[in-house]
């Protein structure tokens, strides 16, 4: 099994971060884990999709029945 990864940033990879209250970088901390999550899933989402969708394509030429499928050079 694969450790999890991280993403770190610290304050100071940002600007205008001194300006911000404590509780005002708890809730954007705690907003991140929730944003990061989300995006890393839809990025998943999307690499299966997209795996398919190639399989898809590369399996079309052996449908003898939709001869409009198949890749060129291919039987037809």
């Amino acid at each position: 099994m694969n450790k999890p990864f991280r993403i770190k940033y610290d304050w100071g990879d940002f600007d205008d971060t001194s300006r911000l209250t404590s509780y005002q970088k708890y809730k954007i901390k705690k907003r991140y884990k929730k944003e990061i999550k989300f995006a890393i899933q839809k990025v998943i989402n999307d690499s299966i999709s997209d795996r398919e969708k190639r399989r898809e394509e590369l399996d079309a030429h052996k449908d003898p029945d939709n001869p409009f499928r198949l890749d060129f050079g291919g039987e037809g």
